[in-house]
């Protein structure tokens, strides 16, 4: 099967030649390409070579855009600098709280050059694999894209002592996200994955999550035209999934590595796909034999659930991580067979 049949199959619940798998090699792709991360995150086709290279070694069944949530930042002002071996990170916020946030011209989803260098990376992806390999386009909700502006303190005192200035940028920037996923919609992505950690209950109080996360979340994602990914960001989702039930084109749930995939399922249903739960950033620190005991493991407890995607969770696998250990999951996947509903 192609991956893009493999993942239709795993949508419908349908049979198919083995588990889809998915993981974040992002900044990977700077190694298999020899391309350094400075290249990578400022050149549209330079990251495209290095998920084409992704591609050509380890064969993941889907494709991310830049795993690059800096760039939303930058688009309203901050700055971030790029380590030799690092994903990019903001080093200064454009604004210092929600109020002066709320000044701030949206950025243009056309021509800002961050956004464009996002779009272009889809472009270039889904033309090369049309029909073969989804893409991904990776966002932010608009209750995580505050941080990026103002920084997470800031954010956190306007959620807990200024509802009404939250609020209102929420209503201000959830049209700016919806716009900017459909644009990658019609870039070629097919899904869109997109964190909701100032939704999580982990984090912020229920007067919160229901009175600013949830309207937020709702107000995006059901003027979003295609399928969304939640994905859980930096914090557990499982024992949260009911906050997120029955949210608009959520087709898909990516959970933390602390989570149980048992219990996520049981809360989730049947319907909605289930993704995960190898930790990324600690692949580093695993053997070929750990890393496919690992993989094994989540393997045979999902192996009956048509609907689950195989993924490693949280931020990128590091530059560090031996090929191997990579290929030892990816072996894993494909030893693991056919799956029937």
């Amino acid at each position: 099967m192609k991956s893009l049949e493999r993942v239709l199959a795993t949508v419908g619940g349908q049979p198919k030649d083995r588990p889809a798998f998915v993981m974040n090699l992002s900044l990977y792709g700077s190694k298999l390409a020899g391309i350094p991360p400075e290249v990578l995150y400022a050149d549209a086709s330079a990251y495209a070579q290095g998920q084409i290279a992704v591609r050509e070694v380890f064969g993941p069944d889907l494709l991310l855009s830049p795993f690059l949530v800096p760039a939303l930042g930058e688009a309203f002002g901050s700055v971030s600098a790029t380590g030799r071996s690092q994903v990019p990170n903001i080093r200064q916020f454009a604004t210092r709280g929600a109020r002066e946030a709320l000044a701030l011209p949206l950025p243009d989803v056309d021509s800002h050059p961050r956004i464009v260098y996002l779009r272009e990376t889809i472009r270039t992806l889904s033309a090369r694999y049309q029909g073969e390999v989804p893409v991904v386009g990776v966002l932010v909700s608009p209750v995580d894209l505050p941080p990026l502006v103002m920084g997470v303190e800031a954010w956190l005192e306007a959620l807990l002592s200024e509802p009404d200035t939250a609020r209102a940028l929420m209503e201000r920037w959830a049209p700016f996200c919806a716009d900017l996923a459909n644009a990658m919609l019609g870039d070629g992505a097919t899904l869109i994955a997109a964190t909701a950690n100032f939704a999580n209950p982990t984090l912020v109080p229920p007067r919160v999550t229901q009175g600013i996360g949830r309207p937020a979340l709702e107000a995006t994602f059901g003027a979003i035209r295609g399928p969304i990914i939640l994905h859980h960001g930096g914090a557990r989702l499982e024992p949260h999934l009911d906050a997120y039930l029955g949210l608009p084109n959520v087709a898909a749930y990516f959970v933390d590595a602390r989570d149980s995939l048992p219990q996520a399922r049981r809360r989730l249903g049947e319907g909605p796909i289930l993704i995960g739960n190898v930790h990324g950033p600690t692949l580093e620190n695993e053997t070929p034999e750990s890393a496919r005991s690992l993989a094994e493991a989540i393997l045979a407890e999902r192996a009956g659930d048509p609907r689950f995607i195989f993924g490693t969770s949280a931020a990128d696998i590091p530059l560090a991580t031996p090929p191997e250990v990579i290929t030892a999951l990816v072996d894993a996947v494909c030893a693991a067979g056919s799956v029937a509903p």
